[in-house]
Protein backbone atom coordinates (compact mmCIF):
# COMPACT_ATOMS: atom_id res chain seq x y z
CA UNK A 1 0.00 0.00 0.00
CA UNK A 2 3.12 2.44 0.67
CA UNK A 3 4.11 2.01 -3.58
CA UNK A 4 0.17 2.49 -4.47
CA UNK A 5 0.44 5.49 -1.88
CA UNK A 6 3.64 7.23 -3.36
CA UNK A 7 2.23 6.47 -7.09
CA UNK A 8 -1.08 7.81 -5.92
CA UNK A 9 0.08 10.87 -4.82
CA UNK A 10 2.31 11.45 -7.48
CA UNK A 11 -0.86 11.36 -10.43
CA UNK A 12 -3.29 13.79 -8.58
CA UNK A 13 -2.22 16.87 -10.76
CA UNK A 14 -3.15 14.85 -14.23
CA UNK A 15 -6.65 15.93 -14.76
CA UNK A 16 -9.51 14.32 -16.02
CA UNK A 17 -13.14 14.84 -16.03
CA UNK A 18 -15.78 12.68 -18.31
CA UNK A 19 -14.96 9.23 -18.69
CA UNK A 20 -17.98 8.67 -21.27
CA UNK A 21 -17.42 5.90 -23.51
CA UNK A 22 -19.02 4.35 -26.70
CA UNK A 23 -17.46 1.11 -26.96
CA UNK A 24 -19.65 -2.01 -26.78
CA UNK A 25 -18.92 -4.43 -23.92
CA UNK A 26 -17.58 -7.65 -24.58
CA UNK A 27 -19.30 -11.05 -23.60
CA UNK A 28 -18.11 -12.71 -20.67
CA UNK A 29 -15.91 -10.00 -19.38
CA UNK A 30 -15.63 -7.98 -16.29
CA UNK A 31 -16.96 -4.28 -16.16
CA UNK A 32 -18.26 -1.48 -18.49
CA UNK A 33 -17.27 1.61 -20.24
CA UNK A 34 -21.13 2.48 -20.25
CA UNK A 35 -21.97 5.98 -22.33
CA UNK A 36 -23.53 7.25 -19.54
CA UNK A 37 -19.51 7.48 -17.83
CA UNK A 38 -17.86 6.82 -14.75
CA UNK A 39 -18.98 8.69 -11.52
CA UNK A 40 -15.55 10.61 -10.11
CA UNK A 41 -13.96 11.96 -7.13
CA UNK A 42 -12.60 15.52 -6.31
CA UNK A 43 -10.38 17.35 -4.35
CA UNK A 44 -10.93 19.64 -1.73
CA UNK A 45 -9.43 22.65 -4.56
CA UNK A 46 -12.16 20.97 -7.39
CA UNK A 47 -9.35 19.21 -8.99
CA UNK A 48 -11.40 15.90 -10.53
CA UNK A 49 -9.55 12.74 -9.58
CA UNK A 50 -11.82 9.96 -10.98
CA UNK A 51 -11.09 5.91 -11.11
CA UNK A 52 -7.86 4.54 -9.46
CA UNK A 53 -5.56 7.22 -11.06
CA UNK A 54 -2.11 6.15 -10.41
CA UNK A 55 1.30 6.16 -12.05
CA UNK A 56 3.11 2.86 -13.18
CA UNK A 57 6.62 4.71 -11.97
CA UNK A 58 7.73 7.79 -11.00
CA UNK A 59 10.94 7.15 -12.49
CA UNK A 60 11.88 9.88 -14.94
CA UNK A 61 14.78 10.92 -17.37
CA UNK A 62 13.10 14.88 -17.45
CA UNK A 63 14.37 17.65 -16.28
CA UNK A 64 10.86 19.72 -15.90
CA UNK A 65 10.92 22.34 -13.24
CA UNK A 66 7.22 21.94 -12.18
CA UNK A 67 7.49 18.40 -11.84
CA UNK A 68 8.27 16.61 -8.39
CA UNK A 69 9.44 13.61 -10.45
CA UNK A 70 11.99 15.17 -12.09
CA UNK A 71 15.55 14.55 -12.01
CA UNK A 72 15.99 18.54 -11.32
CA UNK A 73 13.50 18.19 -8.39
CA UNK A 74 14.03 13.98 -7.33
CA UNK A 75 17.19 14.62 -4.86
CA UNK A 76 16.14 18.00 -3.29
CA UNK A 77 12.45 16.91 -2.42
CA UNK A 78 14.17 13.11 -1.87
CA UNK A 79 10.96 11.28 -2.23
CA UNK A 80 11.16 7.66 -2.98
CA UNK A 81 11.20 6.29 -6.53
CA UNK A 82 9.48 3.31 -7.08
CA UNK A 83 7.41 1.51 -9.70
CA UNK A 84 4.76 -1.44 -10.55
CA UNK A 85 4.93 -4.29 -12.28
CA UNK A 86 2.59 -4.64 -15.17
CA UNK A 87 0.95 -8.05 -13.07
CA UNK A 88 0.98 -5.98 -9.91
CA UNK A 89 -1.13 -3.11 -11.61
CA UNK A 90 -3.66 -5.25 -13.37
CA UNK A 91 -4.25 -7.20 -10.05
CA UNK A 92 -4.69 -4.03 -8.19
CA UNK A 93 -7.04 -2.46 -10.76
CA UNK A 94 -9.18 -5.70 -11.21
CA UNK A 95 -8.92 -6.18 -6.95
CA UNK A 96 -10.34 -2.44 -6.22
CA UNK A 97 -12.92 -2.97 -8.96
CA UNK A 98 -14.12 -5.95 -7.92
CA UNK A 99 -14.86 -4.54 -4.37
CA UNK A 100 -16.46 -1.85 -5.61
CA UNK A 101 -13.72 0.85 -4.95
CA UNK A 102 -13.41 2.06 -8.58
CA UNK A 103 -15.12 1.62 -12.22
CA UNK A 104 -12.00 2.00 -14.41
CA UNK A 105 -7.84 3.10 -14.41
CA UNK A 106 -6.22 6.11 -15.18
CA UNK A 107 -2.99 5.73 -15.74
CA UNK A 108 0.51 7.26 -16.48
CA UNK A 109 3.75 7.16 -16.04
CA UNK A 110 7.11 8.59 -15.97
CA UNK A 111 9.47 8.16 -18.40
CA UNK A 112 12.36 5.77 -17.35
CA UNK A 113 14.83 4.36 -19.53
CA UNK A 114 12.95 5.77 -22.75
CA UNK A 115 9.46 6.69 -23.91
CA UNK A 116 9.13 3.57 -26.01
CA UNK A 117 10.78 1.28 -23.31
CA UNK A 118 8.02 2.92 -21.26
CA UNK A 119 5.12 2.38 -23.22
CA UNK A 120 5.57 -1.61 -23.64
CA UNK A 121 5.12 -1.80 -19.88
CA UNK A 122 2.19 0.31 -19.96
CA UNK A 123 0.53 -1.82 -23.18
CA UNK A 124 1.87 -4.50 -20.80
CA UNK A 125 0.03 -3.88 -17.84
CA UNK A 126 -2.82 -2.88 -19.90
CA UNK A 127 -2.89 -6.25 -21.88
CA UNK A 128 -2.71 -8.29 -18.49
CA UNK A 129 -5.51 -6.44 -17.60
CA UNK A 130 -7.89 -6.64 -20.91
CA UNK A 131 -6.82 -10.39 -21.82
CA UNK A 132 -5.93 -12.27 -18.31
CA UNK A 133 -8.33 -10.37 -15.78
CA UNK A 134 -11.09 -9.76 -18.91
CA UNK A 135 -11.50 -6.15 -17.43
CA UNK A 136 -13.70 -4.13 -19.65
CA UNK A 137 -14.26 -1.24 -17.87
CA UNK A 138 -12.96 2.16 -18.76
CA UNK A 139 -9.09 2.90 -19.08
CA UNK A 140 -7.70 6.44 -19.46
CA UNK A 141 -3.83 5.71 -20.56
CA UNK A 142 -1.26 8.68 -20.66
CA UNK A 143 0.82 9.29 -23.64
CA UNK A 144 4.27 9.89 -23.06
CA UNK A 145 6.33 12.63 -24.59
CA UNK A 146 8.81 11.10 -27.43
CA UNK A 147 6.42 7.77 -28.20
CA UNK A 148 6.48 6.30 -31.20
CA UNK A 149 3.81 5.70 -33.67
CA UNK A 150 3.27 2.27 -33.25
CA UNK A 151 3.59 2.14 -29.44
CA UNK A 152 1.28 5.21 -29.39
CA UNK A 153 -1.23 2.63 -31.83
CA UNK A 154 -0.69 -0.67 -29.07
CA UNK A 155 -1.98 1.54 -26.38
CA UNK A 156 -4.88 3.12 -28.22
CA UNK A 157 -6.09 -0.51 -29.04
CA UNK A 158 -6.32 -1.21 -25.31
CA UNK A 159 -7.31 2.33 -24.11
CA UNK A 160 -10.66 4.10 -24.01
CA UNK A 161 -9.29 7.67 -24.01
CA UNK A 162 -5.46 8.88 -24.37
CA UNK A 163 -3.95 12.24 -23.42
CA UNK A 164 -1.01 13.69 -23.67
CA UNK A 165 -0.04 16.82 -21.86
CA UNK A 166 1.06 19.96 -23.93
CA UNK A 167 2.23 21.71 -20.71
CA UNK A 168 3.31 24.85 -22.58
CA UNK A 169 1.47 26.72 -25.41
CA UNK A 170 4.96 26.95 -28.44
CA UNK A 171 7.97 25.38 -28.47
CA UNK A 172 9.53 29.18 -26.42
CA UNK A 173 8.07 28.48 -23.72
CA UNK A 174 8.55 24.40 -23.80
CA UNK A 175 12.36 24.84 -23.43
CA UNK A 176 11.90 27.40 -20.55
CA UNK A 177 10.90 24.75 -18.38
CA UNK A 178 12.63 21.73 -19.66
CA UNK A 179 15.95 20.96 -21.78
CA UNK A 180 15.72 17.33 -22.07
CA UNK A 181 12.27 17.21 -24.64
CA UNK A 182 11.98 19.06 -27.68
CA UNK A 183 8.52 20.43 -28.19
CA UNK A 184 8.30 19.55 -31.84
CA UNK A 185 9.53 15.92 -32.10
CA UNK A 186 8.07 15.24 -28.91
CA UNK A 187 4.66 16.77 -28.24
CA UNK A 188 3.50 17.85 -31.41
CA UNK A 189 4.43 14.90 -33.56
CA UNK A 190 2.73 12.84 -31.09
CA UNK A 191 -0.42 14.59 -31.29
CA UNK A 192 -0.61 14.21 -34.64
CA UNK A 193 -1.22 10.58 -34.75
CA UNK A 194 -4.41 11.02 -32.48
CA UNK A 195 -6.90 12.01 -35.25
CA UNK A 196 -5.67 9.42 -37.37
CA UNK A 197 -6.28 6.30 -34.54
CA UNK A 198 -9.41 8.32 -33.72
CA UNK A 199 -10.86 7.50 -37.68
CA UNK A 200 -9.98 3.50 -37.15
CA UNK A 201 -12.17 3.79 -34.51
CA UNK A 202 -9.61 3.17 -32.17
CA UNK A 203 -9.69 5.73 -28.42
CA UNK A 204 -13.68 5.75 -28.77
CA UNK A 205 -13.52 8.38 -26.23
CA UNK A 206 -11.03 10.93 -27.73
CA UNK A 207 -8.04 12.11 -26.27
CA UNK A 208 -7.49 15.74 -24.15
CA UNK A 209 -4.20 17.55 -23.16
CA UNK A 210 -3.11 19.52 -20.28
CA UNK A 211 -1.26 22.88 -19.37
CA UNK A 212 0.57 23.85 -16.77
CA UNK A 213 -0.38 27.18 -15.88
CA UNK A 214 2.31 29.62 -14.62
CA UNK A 215 5.33 26.90 -15.41
CA UNK A 216 7.08 29.66 -17.49
CA UNK A 217 6.44 33.45 -18.25
CA UNK A 218 3.61 32.35 -20.90
CA UNK A 219 0.32 34.83 -21.36
CA UNK A 220 -2.77 33.53 -21.93
CA UNK A 221 -3.41 34.51 -25.20
CA UNK A 222 -0.20 32.24 -25.95
CA UNK A 223 -2.41 29.36 -23.71
CA UNK A 224 -5.34 30.40 -26.14
CA UNK A 225 -3.76 30.63 -29.42
CA UNK A 226 -3.20 26.48 -28.56
CA UNK A 227 -6.04 26.09 -27.61
CA UNK A 228 -7.92 27.56 -30.44
CA UNK A 229 -5.86 25.57 -32.93
CA UNK A 230 -6.31 21.67 -31.01
CA UNK A 231 -9.88 22.45 -31.00
CA UNK A 232 -10.01 23.13 -35.06
CA UNK A 233 -11.22 19.91 -37.20
CA UNK A 234 -7.57 19.35 -37.73
CA UNK A 235 -6.12 18.13 -34.49
CA UNK A 236 -10.26 17.55 -32.79
CA UNK A 237 -9.19 17.19 -29.11
CA UNK A 238 -11.97 16.48 -27.01
CA UNK A 239 -11.58 18.40 -24.10
CA UNK A 240 -8.05 20.66 -22.87
CA UNK A 241 -7.73 21.32 -19.16
CA UNK A 242 -5.53 24.35 -17.25
CA UNK A 243 -3.73 23.48 -13.77
CA UNK A 244 -2.31 26.15 -11.94
CA UNK A 245 1.70 25.24 -11.16
CA UNK A 246 1.89 25.17 -7.26
CA UNK A 247 5.42 25.39 -5.91
CA UNK A 248 6.50 22.27 -4.75
CA UNK A 249 8.07 22.87 -1.56
CA UNK A 250 5.40 21.15 1.37
CA UNK A 251 5.55 24.70 3.27
CA UNK A 252 3.57 26.12 0.47
CA UNK A 253 0.40 23.41 -0.06
CA UNK A 254 -2.08 26.00 1.33
CA UNK A 255 -3.13 28.75 -1.21
CA UNK A 256 -6.21 31.66 -1.49
CA UNK A 257 -9.04 31.05 -3.57
CA UNK A 258 -7.60 33.78 -5.91
CA UNK A 259 -4.36 31.83 -6.35
CA UNK A 260 -6.66 29.66 -8.87
CA UNK A 261 -8.60 32.41 -10.54
CA UNK A 262 -6.30 32.72 -14.25
CA UNK A 263 -7.18 28.89 -14.18
CA UNK A 264 -10.38 29.56 -13.59
CA UNK A 265 -11.02 32.17 -15.96
CA UNK A 266 -9.23 29.94 -18.80
CA UNK A 267 -11.80 27.60 -18.57
CA UNK A 268 -14.50 29.39 -18.75
CA UNK A 269 -13.24 30.89 -22.05
CA UNK A 270 -12.58 26.95 -22.78
CA UNK A 271 -16.52 26.62 -22.29
CA UNK A 272 -17.34 29.61 -23.92
CA UNK A 273 -15.32 28.26 -27.18
CA UNK A 274 -16.15 24.57 -27.03
CA UNK A 275 -19.83 24.53 -25.63
CA UNK A 276 -21.39 28.07 -26.48
CA UNK A 277 -19.36 28.29 -29.74
CA UNK A 278 -17.83 31.80 -29.55
CA UNK A 279 -15.53 32.41 -31.96
CA UNK A 280 -12.02 32.55 -31.58
CA UNK A 281 -11.65 36.17 -32.67
CA UNK A 282 -14.50 37.56 -30.63
CA UNK A 283 -13.17 35.73 -27.30
CA UNK A 284 -9.37 37.22 -27.56
CA UNK A 285 -11.31 40.17 -27.33
CA UNK A 286 -11.61 39.71 -23.91
CA UNK A 287 -7.49 39.79 -23.65
CA UNK A 288 -6.01 42.77 -22.30
CA UNK A 289 -2.60 44.66 -24.12
CA UNK A 290 -0.85 42.44 -21.62
CA UNK A 291 -1.75 39.32 -23.28
CA UNK A 292 -4.16 38.28 -20.11
CA UNK A 293 -7.48 37.93 -19.56
CA UNK A 294 -8.75 40.03 -16.43
CA UNK A 295 -9.31 38.37 -13.32
CA UNK A 296 -11.85 40.90 -11.76
CA UNK A 297 -14.70 40.03 -14.19
CA UNK A 298 -16.22 37.05 -15.54
CA UNK A 299 -15.47 36.98 -19.66
CA UNK A 300 -19.11 36.54 -20.64
CA UNK A 301 -19.69 39.90 -19.08
CA UNK A 302 -17.16 41.52 -20.79
CA UNK A 303 -18.03 39.83 -23.93
CA UNK A 304 -21.96 40.81 -23.63
CA UNK A 305 -20.67 45.07 -22.35
CA UNK A 306 -18.84 44.84 -25.69
CA UNK A 307 -21.91 44.27 -27.36
CA UNK A 308 -24.30 46.82 -26.12
CA UNK A 309 -26.38 47.11 -29.38
CA UNK A 310 -28.57 44.21 -28.27
CA UNK A 311 -28.57 44.66 -24.30
CA UNK A 312 -30.80 44.67 -22.66
CA UNK A 313 -32.87 42.16 -24.50
CA UNK A 314 -36.14 41.20 -24.53
CA UNK A 315 -36.26 38.01 -23.08
CA UNK A 316 -39.75 36.91 -24.69
CA UNK A 317 -38.56 37.32 -28.05
CA UNK A 318 -34.63 36.91 -27.80
CA UNK A 319 -33.46 33.78 -30.19
CA UNK A 320 -31.81 30.96 -28.77
CA UNK A 321 -28.12 32.40 -29.83
CA UNK A 322 -29.21 35.97 -28.40
CA UNK A 323 -30.08 33.86 -24.79
CA UNK A 324 -27.05 32.13 -24.74
CA UNK A 325 -24.99 35.70 -24.93
CA UNK A 326 -27.02 36.61 -21.63
CA UNK A 327 -24.56 35.91 -18.62
CA UNK A 328 -26.41 33.54 -16.26
CA UNK A 329 -28.38 31.71 -18.71
CA UNK A 330 -27.08 28.61 -20.36
CA UNK A 331 -28.33 26.23 -22.52
CA UNK A 332 -31.23 24.55 -20.09
CA UNK A 333 -32.64 28.18 -19.10
CA UNK A 334 -32.47 28.64 -22.68
CA UNK A 335 -34.23 25.98 -23.89
CA UNK A 336 -36.60 26.84 -21.47
CA UNK A 337 -37.46 30.08 -22.13
CA UNK A 338 -37.89 29.21 -25.79
CA UNK A 339 -40.20 26.54 -24.77
CA UNK A 340 -42.24 29.10 -23.00
CA UNK A 341 -42.29 31.17 -26.14
CA UNK A 342 -43.90 28.68 -28.26
CA UNK A 343 -46.37 28.27 -25.44
CA UNK A 344 -47.49 31.80 -25.72
CA UNK A 345 -46.35 32.22 -22.17
CA UNK A 346 -44.87 35.68 -21.52
CA UNK A 347 -42.29 35.71 -18.71
CA UNK A 348 -43.06 39.12 -16.64
CA UNK A 349 -41.81 38.79 -13.05
CA UNK A 350 -37.85 38.04 -12.00
CA UNK A 351 -39.16 34.60 -9.95
CA UNK A 352 -40.26 33.38 -13.45
CA UNK A 353 -36.65 33.88 -14.62
CA UNK A 354 -35.10 32.02 -11.03
CA UNK A 355 -37.73 29.40 -11.49
CA UNK A 356 -36.56 28.08 -14.37
CA UNK A 357 -32.85 28.63 -13.72
CA UNK A 358 -31.19 31.96 -14.67
CA UNK A 359 -29.06 33.19 -12.83
CA UNK A 360 -30.66 36.80 -11.60
CA UNK A 361 -27.77 38.34 -10.24
CA UNK A 362 -26.11 37.44 -13.52
CA UNK A 363 -28.50 38.01 -16.19
CA UNK A 364 -31.09 40.88 -14.99
CA UNK A 365 -28.79 43.93 -15.75
CA UNK A 366 -28.81 42.12 -19.41
CA UNK A 367 -32.74 41.30 -19.71
CA UNK A 368 -36.08 43.89 -20.12
CA UNK A 369 -39.40 42.17 -19.44
CA UNK A 370 -41.83 43.71 -21.61
CA UNK A 371 -40.32 47.36 -21.98
CA UNK A 372 -38.34 47.59 -18.41
CA UNK A 373 -34.59 46.89 -18.29
CA UNK A 374 -34.30 44.91 -14.57
CA UNK A 375 -31.14 46.35 -13.55
CA UNK A 376 -28.14 49.07 -15.14
CA UNK A 377 -24.79 47.61 -15.66
CA UNK A 378 -23.66 49.96 -12.56
CA UNK A 379 -25.34 47.82 -9.89
CA UNK A 380 -23.68 44.49 -11.59
CA UNK A 381 -21.09 42.87 -9.34
CA UNK A 382 -18.26 41.98 -11.88
CA UNK A 383 -15.88 40.17 -9.73
CA UNK A 384 -17.85 36.88 -9.03
CA UNK A 385 -19.78 34.07 -10.77
CA UNK A 386 -19.73 32.35 -14.03
CA UNK A 387 -20.93 31.70 -17.83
Amino acid sequence: MEKLRILGEAAKYDICASTASPRAHTPGSIGKAVSTGICHSFLPDGRCISLLKVLITNQCIHDCTYCINSTKNRKQFKHSITSFEPEELARLTIGFYLRNYIEGLFLSSGVGKSANCQAEIIHEALHVLRNKYKFDGYVHAKVLPGIGKDELLRIGELADRVSINVELPNKSRFSETCSTKDFYSDIIKVTKYLPEMRKKGEIPAGYTTQYVIGAAKETDKEILDSVFDFYTDDWDFRRQYYSTCLPLEEKSRSFPRSFFLREHRLYQIDWLRRIYKYSPDELMNVVNDEGFIPLKIDPKVTLARMNTEIFPLDINCATYDELMRVPGIGHTSAMRVLKLQQQGVKLKKNLQLKSIGIVLKRALPFLKIGSKTQLTLDNFNTTKGGV
